[in-house]
């Protein structure tokens, strides 16, 4: 699946986190609305707000979740399955654009590349997804 990059640089140009436009691009498979998928990451850009986890990481491990609920504490094939997800996001992630930390991304691609990034991670969710 392809991310709607006007959509994306749109969302972003309105103010808008690298996690906030990722969930919000996720909702398809999510079923978060768009107040919800928005108001849910708000803390959550520029890696926490001091340059850790990328946003667009974020944005995609919180729709995984959404898409894959883990939430009884007696369902470990829902907990290992959540827990395997999200490495193989984290894991393609990472191996597609050098690290995982907000920092890292910026030193190396700047600012301008964070669209690429939240593209990348809207099209790995949806890759994880629809490989289930």
């Amino acid at each position: 699946m392809k991310a709607d990059r006007v959509k994306i640089a749109e969302l972003h140009a309105k103010g808008f986190s690298c996690a906030q436009v990722v969930a919000f691009m996720c909702r398809d498979v999510s079923g978060v609305d768009e107040k919800t998928a928005l108001a849910a990451m708000g803390g959550f850009g520029g890696g926490l707000r001091c340059g850790e986890v990328c946003g667009a990481v974020c944005g995609a491990v919180y729709s995984l979740g959404m898409t894959m609920p883990y939430d009884d504490e007696h369902d470990t094939a829902a907990k290992e399955k959540i827990a395997e997800k999200t490495i193989c996001l984290t894991d393609k992630f990472r191996d597609q654009y050098g690290a995982l930390t907000c920092r890292e991304l910026l030193a190396s691609r700047g600012r301008a590349n964070c669209e690429e990034l939240m593209a990348g991670a809207v099209e790995l969710l949806h890759e994880i997804i629809e490989g289930e």
